[in-house]
C-alpha cells in the first residue's frame, strides 16, 4: 500500500514539472503590451496609427477594439520571438467618428493562455481644408546669352507669403532672394520658386528652365540693329563732328571729346555721333563684340576702307548686292559715309552735319539711295 502512494504521488510530482517545464508552461507566460502614446491627437479624415511594444511576442494577434470593447478596427501579427518585439497598427480614418473624443482598446492574444490590453485615448479633430497659395510664375522658359546676361523672374502669390528661389546650378546662373538671374557661363539650369506651407495654406512649388548659352550671329546682329534704332529714336543725340566731336568717338565710352572727366555736362555736344562712329557703336555695345568694343573705347574704330573693318575679324566684304538682297545688318560704306541697312528697304545712319534731333535717323532708302554707296560689309559673327 505505501509503495502504490509512493508511485501516485511520484507519478504526480511529474505531472506537475511537465505542465510547468513544457510549452503549456511558457502559454502561461502573461504577456504584456507598452503603447508608446497614451493619448492620440490626429485631424480628420486622416488614419490613425498606434504603435508600442508586446513582450512574450509568440505571433499572437494584437487587435485594436473601438470603444464597446467588440468592434475590431485593425489588427496585425506580433513576431514569434519570444522577446519583447515592437507593432504599428493603422486603424483606417473610416472605421473612426469624424470629430470629438473616443477611446480604442489594443489587445494581445496567444494562441494558449492569458492575454494582455491596453487602452489608448483618441483626440479626433475637423481641420478645415487648406488653401491653395494662388502662386504664379511668368513663363516657363528663360533664354539667357551673352546680350542678356540678367533676368528676373515675376512671381507672384495670392496667399502673400514669401517667396523662395533656388538654382540647381548656381555656378552656371545664380539667382538672387528677389529672382534675380545673373548669367555666369553657358548651361542649362532648374529654377526653384516656392512658398512653405502653413495652417491654412498648402505648400506651393514650380519651376521654370533657364537656358545659358551664346548668342547667335542673327542674335548679334539684331542687338545691334536695335541699338542704333534706339539712339536714332532718341532726340538728345543728334550728328557731331569736327570741334563738336571726336571723329571717331563714342559718347557710351566717354571718347567723342576725350575722356568722359573732361566732357562738359552744359555742352550739347555731349551726345554726338559722326557716321562711322556710330555703327561701331551699334556693333560694339549693341551686339558686344569684344574687339569692336576695345576699339570702340580706344576711339579707333571703323571708317571708309575695307582694311578698317578687317582689322576686327568680323567682317567680310561682300561686294555690292543687289538691291533686293541686302540683309539686315550690313554696313554700306562709300568714300564719305557709313550706314547700315535694317531690312525692308531702310536704313539708319549719323547724317547732316546740323544738330538737329533728325540727323540721327531711321528712314526708308530709295534705289537711287543705294547706288551712291561703293560696297557692303557684312557681319559674321564672333
Amino acid at each position: 500500500m505505501n509503495k502504490i502512494k509512493r508511485l501516485t504521488l511520484l507519478l504526480l510530482i511529474c505531472c506537475v514539472f511537465a505542465v510547468f517545464s513544457g510549452p503549456e508552461a511558457q502559454a502561461l507566460t502573461v504577456p504584456k503590451i507598452r503603447l508608446d502614446q497614451a493619448e492620440l491627437t490626429k485631424e480628420n479624415g486622416s488614419d490613425a496609427v498606434i504603435t508600442g511594444t508586446v513582450s512574450a511576442a509568440g505571433g499572437q494577434r494584437i487587435t485594436v477594439f473601438a470603444s464597446d470593447g467588440s468592434t475590431v478596427l485593425a489588427w496585425c501579427a506580433a513576431g514569434s520571438s519570444g522577446k519583447k518585439e515592437a507593432f504599428r497598427i493603422t486603424i483606417p480614418a473610416g472605421s473612426l467618428p469624424e470629430n470629438g473624443s473616443t477611446a480604442v482598446y489594443v489587445q494581445s492574444g496567444s494562441v494558449r493562455g492569458m492575454t494582455a490590453s491596453g487602452k489608448v485615448k483618441m483626440t479626433i479633430r475637423s481641420m478645415a481644408p487648406k488653401k491653395e497659395q494662388g502662386l504664379k510664375v511668368s513663363g516657363k522658359r528663360i533664354l539667357l546669352t551673352n546680350l542678356k546676361t540678367k533676368a528676373r523672374i515675376k512671381a507672384s502669390s495670392a496667399s502673400g507669403r514669401k517667396i523662395r528661389f533656388r538654382s540647381s546650378r548656381p555656378g552656371v546662373v545664380s539667382v538672387t532672394s528677389k529672382g534675380v538671374l545673373k548669367r555666369k557661363k553657358s548651361g542649362k539650369v532648374k529654377i526653384t520658386v516656392w512658398q512653405t506651407g502653413s495652417e491654412t495654406y498648402k505648400p506651393s512649388q514650380k519651376t521654370i528652365t533657364v537656358v545659358s548659352r551664346k548668342s547667335t550671329r542673327k542674335e548679334q546682329i539684331d542687338a545691334a540693329v536695335a541699338w542704333a534704332i534706339r539712339i536714332a529714336a532718341n532726340n538728345s543725340f543728334c550728328y557731331g563732328s569736327g570741334s563738336g566731336a571726336h571723329h571717331n568717338g563714342c559718347y557710351f565710352c566717354g571718347t567723342n571729346y576725350g575722356p568722359r572727366k573732361y566732357m562738359k555736362p552744359s555742352k550739347r555736344y555731349k551726345k554726338t555721333y559722326c557716321c562711322n562712329p556710330f555703327i561701331h557703336a551699334a556693333y560694339a555695345h549693341g551686339a558686344k563684340h569684344p574687339r569692336m568694343l576695345a576699339g570702340c573705347r580706344r576711339a579707333s574704330g571703323i571708317g571708309m576702307q575695307k582694311r578698317t573693318f578687317w582689322k576686327f575679324g568680323c567682317w567680310k566684304c561682300v561686294g555690292k548686292p543687289s538691291y533686293g538682297k541686302l540683309q539686315k545688318g550690313d554696313v554700306l560704306v562709300k568714300h564719305n559715309h557709313v550706314a547700315m541697312y535694317i531690312g525692308r528697304h531702310r536704313m539708319v545712319e549719323a547724317s547732316g552735319g546740323t544738330w538737329s534731333a533728325s540727323s540721327i535717323s531711321a528712314h526708308h532708302m530709295s534705289k537711287r539711295e543705294y547706288r551712291k554707296f561703293s560696297f557692303v560689309m557684312r557681319y559674321k559673327g564672333y
